[in-house]
């Protein structure tokens, strides 16, 4: 198994209480509405591919 590990561990998320997918706070700070279409993307797709801790590692094999 490959062992991955954070760059800034300090910076691990922490899972709220109530828990989604996408952190409440993008909406509810409004965040969201100031970046770009694709930055959106980009990280609705990391957090999408991320692990527990925040990591994903992709390789040709």
């Amino acid at each position: 198994m490959i062992q991955k590990y954070p760059i800034c561990p300090q910076r691990i998320r922490k899972v709220p209480g109530k828990f989604s997918w996408v952190d409440h706070r993008l909406v509810r700070d409004r965040f969201i509405e100031s970046i770009s279409h694709p930055a959106a993307a980009l990280y609705l797709f990391l957090v999408t591919v991320a692990d527990s801790q925040g990591l994903g590692y992709y390789s040709d094999a």
